[in-house]
């Protein structure tokens, strides 16, 4: 959520975070525009700046007096020690990159400084994240000593604590490996551009556009949550962080329609969820799935585009048959804008993504992509904007405040999920997982993908999406690569799980949060988004058994297998809501969702057979709502 921040009006340790957040963003910036240092430099600072605004914003309201300042002592002594360990690095980073890793022995300064990052880190991931990574990250470090105590196949020879701080502190495949690399590389510039469209008025304007497409529909409060919280989730890249900013606004409206609040929250939570996987402007475990599989961003963009569509129709078809079963009427027509005049109005907002889109295309990095954007809309602000142009200091204050304070979370878990990468690869972990799935599941596929899902699920419980597929990638994708499942198609599974995990009990973060601004049971809230969300389980399935619809396959096949998913989707919808026409009984409903399993494995018999059932179904559930209304016209 932006949070509006004009130095001088608030107190001096607010003024110091909102200079060290603009400090930040300024380094990015310049890194963006004229190239970053080496890792061993930019990777530090990077960790730096979110750890010292992590531990400055700590606020202790419920502390007072010697307490209070006792706290302060001791977010000061971890900013003390962040600075320490991160600056040790950075100021002899001409040794890292020559020392002999693992080999040369480690001092005892870098023993003791790489034990006090390590204890910066968890209390920064505590505070930021939670216990959930703090809890697994202790669990690995468990393992990487005692590995040799434990049977085949989880036995390996174990390793010493100044062997896993020399690997997880001292080089760049721990702390300061992929996940973080991605980070201070590409994602902050993102994220950043997010914080500038934001800041200019693009939540208002997508707001506009999404009213103006659905507000006319039946059920189109709802339907406008689903086009704006999947238009600002591509800003944010986080689902809670989204559902907070669109849902303030969004889940009243649906309320006041005719929804209950239950749904209406579900409904935000799910539609948030989907932001972080729709191009353009994808959450941070894009880029680090770029980083892993060793793609270009465009790939990425390239085969999310089909499932991000699939995603948006399986949340649009559920309200929309919600709202026909609820006999819910359009908005009145005085409060929906015209799309012209809209477009007319703040459409050149869109061409700075269109300015990010091209060079992407174009074979331009990531980084490089995101300050162009950058720089393209304070051109057309100061061009096209006249409210825009006089405040365009603050804008940039304002984003420049703004985004450090989004990436700062997603940078700790980051952190986090590079040591935990690092000590998967130590131990050999992840090869050991895949023998494990494979094993348990007999080599059957379903079963491998069911077991990742709820591995998945579990290991991403209360987790940001980046923290949970760094991890989930790192153990899981080797396993869905032995059993034949094309990479790409393998970390986008991947992907999705992670995401899904906002929305799945027992702690879904995102639907938390909707039920917080809702005054709704988070419990039954995010049971009904898990609900909601069903129809957008069935999409990694599908991509998995027909990678045509990543676009992996000629022109045809993708239409055709993009045309069955889409029906398979309906199936699944119908079955979940139970209506179609008419209150569907429970056979009707079992029959829909045969027909939307038939529909997830691309084949000529199988989509034949599922297809058939659909339009068996839909016919006859037709001609009885007919024959219903004709007996309610006579009687």
């Amino acid at each position: 959520m932006t949070q509006k921040l004009a130095f001088g009006d608030g107190s001096i340790r607010d003024n110091c975070v909102a200079l060290i957040a603009f400090a930040m963003s300024a380094y990015h910036l310049y890194t963006g525009f004229l190239g970053a240092p080496i890792g061993e430099i930019h990777y530090p600072i990077h960790l730096l700046f979110a750890v010292v605004i992590i531990f400055m914003t700590s606020e202790h309201r419920e502390l007072s007096g010697k307490k209070l300042w006792l706290a302060r002592s001791y977010d000061a002594l971890m900013i003390i020690l962040a600075a320490s360990s991160t600056g040790y690095l950075f100021l002899n980073a001409e040794y890292l990159t020559t020392r002999m890793a693992l080999f040369d022995p480690v001092t005892h300064i870098e023993y003791a400084l790489g034990i006090c990052m390590m204890i910066v880190i968890l209390e920064a991931a505590r505070r930021s994240v939670g216990w959930a990574l703090v809890i697994v990250l202790f669990i690995f470090l468990i393992y990487s000593n005692l590995g040799k105590l434990l049977p085949f196949p989880l036995w390996h020879r174990g390793y010493d604590v100044d062997y896993v701080v020399d690997y997880t502190y001292l080089t760049t495949e721990g702390v300061f490996g992929v996940p973080i690399a991605v980070m201070a590389s590409y994602v902050f510039h993102f994220v950043l551009f997010g914080s500038f469209l934001v800041a200019s008025g693009a939540g208002d304007f997508f707001t506009d556009f999404a009213r103006a497409l659905t507000g006319r529909s039946i059920g189109g409060s709802a339907k406008t949550a689903v086009v704006s919280s999947t238009l600002m989730g591509m800003l944010s890249g986080s689902s809670a962080a989204n559902v907070v900013t669109t849902g303030s606004f969004t889940i009243p409206a649906m309320r006041k329609s005719g929804y209950s609040g239950q749904f209406a929250a579900g409904v935000e939570a799910v539609a948030s969820s989907g932001g972080q996987i729709t191009p353009p402007i994808m959450g941070a475990a894009a880029f680090i799935m770029m980083e892993f599989i060793g793609v270009d961003y465009a790939t990425i963009m390239g085969i999310a585009i089909i499932p991000a569509i699939l995603y948006f129709f399986a949340v649009f078809f559920m309200v929309d048959l919600e709202a026909r079963r609820l006999n819910l009427k359009p908005l009145i027509e005085e409060g929906i804008p015209n799309l012209l005049t809209v477009l007319k109005r703040r459409g050149y907002l869109l061409i700075s993504i269109i300015v990010m889109l091209y060079l992407l295309i174009d074979g331009w990095t990531p980084t490089t992509a995101a300050v162009y954007a950058i720089a393209s809309l304070l051109v057309l602000l100061v061009i096209f904007d006249p409210h825009n142009r006089k405040r365009i200091v603050w804008v940039c204050w304002d984003a420049m405040c703004t985004a450090p304070k989004m990436v700062v979370p997603v940078t700790i878990a980051c952190a986090v999920g590079g040591i935990l990468v690092g000590l998967i690869t130590l131990t050999g972990l992840g090869l050991r997982m895949s023998t494990i799935i494979l094993d348990i599941s007999g080599g059957y596929l379903i079963i491998i993908l069911i077991l990742t899902m709820v591995m998945g699920v579990i290991l991403g419980m209360g987790m940001p999406t980046s923290g949970a597929y760094i991890i989930l990638a790192a153990l899981l994708a080797p396993g869905l690569e032995d059993a034949g499942v094309q990479i790409l198609a393998a970390h986008m599974f991947i992907m999705y799980v992670a995401a899904k995990s906002s929305i799945t009990p027992p702690v879904a973060i995102a639907s938390y949060a909707a039920a917080a601004v809702a005054g709704t049971d988070p419990w039954k809230t995010s049971l009904l988004a898990f609900k909601l969300g069903l129809s957008v389980f069935i999409i990694p399935y599908m991509f998995v058994y027909g990678p045509a619809l990543l676009g992996l396959a000629p022109p045809a096949e993708v239409t055709w297998v993009f045309i069955t998913a889409m029906i398979g989707i309906f199936c699944l919808s119908v079955a979940c809501i139970g209506w179609l026409f008419v209150d569907l009984r429970s056979l009707e409903r079992l029959i829909y969702l045969s027909a939307a399993v038939l529909l997830i494995q691309p084949s000529w018999i199988s989509d034949g057979t599922g297809f058939t059932i659909f339009c068996l179904m839909t016919a006859f559930v037709y001609l009885r709502s007919k024959r219903r209304e004709e007996y309610k016209s006579i009687n």
